[in-house]
């Protein structure tokens, strides 16, 4: 039997048609994830001109899963992104980074050993300029240069990518959030990586580059969704499961401690560690040190915040529960409406 397009529908996506914003959501997607491929091609491009080698093609493998990935969005969520992860913005990652790893090294060795190139000449040293798309400088420029290009497509992807449930006011929001994140990211990598005491010391440098790739991963979550009330059941155990997880698995909760575990914290530790061990004096280090220590302290003044203001909520619940109770057993007007949870009007004009 042939299904008609009613099952079909219901097969693929959200079981209707097309519309004029599906169309837009799946441009928006296609946008973004070329986007991230230009950035990626000149990665590869400035790494076959540095390191004489075409391995960094093969990061374009992980671009194949991007699209992949896409196509399985317009089949089942009409273009829209998934909810609270970015599997696109991961595959970016995963295909960048490692070259941006190696060009920053490789720029770094030049920097302090002077190395030569082994591109077939001897004569000619890794310290000449490269050029992509009419652009000419140095090995050490191109390094920064892509790792601000990073930051932008990030940042400029996820302002593309579709939303999904994700409202204008919480994208914007977002938005501005992640401009502050990119550039501490931005100064911890550029500025922490040319200080004397730490181009020398590669072990310095490779925690350096990894706590800067950690902090890049926070991109790739959705934290600012939130969850829609559902109807309360009446097992009181789920209940009080629910009244838990509501008060610690909040999303501005979550997005509190991934800031700090990926971002804040680690950067503070390493500052404290170039400062106290590898007794650095730079001015811009203490103050961005200091800067990662006030964060610190609002974001755990702010998680106080929120996790006392939902324990007051369900205190001040539980009471004007008890109290409807009291005055529904005695007769009088208030009543307890147990499917919603609510108190019917009249409960209030009585003094208590």
């Amino acid at each position: 039997m042939i299904p008609d397009q009613e099952e079909v529908l219901a097969l693929f996506g959200t079981g209707r048609p097309m519309r004029k914003h599906d169309w837009v959501n799946m441009l928006r997607g296609l946008v973004a994830r070329l986007l991230f491929t230009g950035h990626v091609v000149i990665c590869a491009k400035q790494y076959s001109q540095v390191i004489c080698d075409t391995k960094a093609w093969f990061m374009l493998i992980l671009l194949a899963v991007i699209y992949a990935e896409f196509i399985l969005l317009i089949v089942l969520r009409r273009g829209k992104e998934w909810k609270w992860f970015l599997l696109s913005i991961l595959c970016y990652l995963l295909a960048v980074v490692p070259t941006l790893w190696i060009l920053e090294i490789r720029s770094l060795k030049i920097l302090v050993d002077g190395m030569n190139n082994t591109c077939g000449d001897d004569s000619k040293t890794s310290t000449e300029n490269s050029t992509i798309l009419g652009l000419q400088m140095t090995h050490q420029e191109w390094s920064v240069t892509l790792q601000q290009i990073l930051l932008f497509v990030l940042i400029i992807g996820r302002w593309i990518l579709p939303r999904g449930p994700v409202t204008s006011d919480q994208i914007s929001q977002l938005l501005l959030i992640q401009i502050g994140i990119g550039a501490d990211i931005l100064e911890f990598s550029t500025e922490g990586l040319r200080l004397p005491e730490v181009e020398a010391q590669s072990s310095v440098v490779y925690v350096i580059l990894a706590v800067w790739t950690a902090s890049l991963f926070q991109f790739t979550l959705c934290l600012t969704v939130r969850k829609r009330r559902k109807p309360r059941a009446n097992d009181k155990g789920f209940q009080k499961f629910k009244s838990f997880a509501g008060m610690c698995c909040a999303t501005e909760v979550w997005s509190i401690i991934v800031t700090s575990s990926l971002q804040d914290g680690p950067f503070l530790l390493v500052r404290i560690y170039l400062i106290s061990i590898q007794e650095t004096q730079n001015q811009l280090l203490i103050f961005f040190m200091l800067k990662n220590i006030l964060v610190l302290l609002l974001q755990c003044y702010r998680l106080w915040v929120l996790l006392n203001r939902r324990l007051n909520m369900r205190r001040s619940q539980r009471i004007a529960v008890k109290l409807v109770k009291v005055r529904h057993e005695a007769g009088d007007v208030g009543t307890l409406d147990s499917r919603m949870g609510t108190l019917q009007p009249g409960f209030m004009d009585t003094k208590v």
